[in-house]
């Protein structure tokens, strides 16, 4: 078996999740912008997508029981932590400075971004969204 199924499954099922957070985005707003295909934050998350889909395919074609797959699944770790917790405070420090600077009216500073983490059901529905389109690309490749 080629070690390609190790990157273009997470990729395809990243870029899905990517595709259906982009067509909520819309739907929120009720316009088409460029800039939603980027948006860090909101529902679902693609980067636990991403995660999720690499431990899937890694034990999947490796096995559970795997070096690669005990990797997969620290990586994985880090990956919805990160987006569940230190970027959620990174997003209301970026409000808290905002309404600073709204405050004392200074000039000169760019507005920062408020939602750039995760909530827990964004990133449950990420991780569920990783794992069936992962076992639904591994059945069809």
């Amino acid at each position: 078996m080629s070690n390609y199924p190790f990157i273009i499954i997470p990729l395809l099922t990243g870029i899905f999740t990517q595709a259906i957070k982009f067509t909520l985005s819309v739907i929120r707003h009720r316009k088409i912008e460029i800039k939603y295909l980027f948006t860090p934050g909101h529902m679902p998350s693609s980067h636990t997508s991403f995660a999720v889909s690499l431990v899937t395919v890694t034990g999947y074609y490796r096995g559970i029981d795997s070096i690669e797959f005990a990797i997969a699944v620290c990586l994985a770790y880090v990956v919805i932590y990160d987006a569940m917790n230190i970027r959620i405070h990174i997003g209301r420090n970026g409000a808290a400075i905002n309404r600073i600077v709204d405050e004392l009216k200074l000039s000169g500073y760019p507005e920062l971004k408020e939602r750039v983490g995760h909530l827990p059901a964004e990133v449950a529905v990420g991780g569920v969204l990783g794992f069936l389109f992962s076992m639904f690309l591994i059945n069809f490749l």
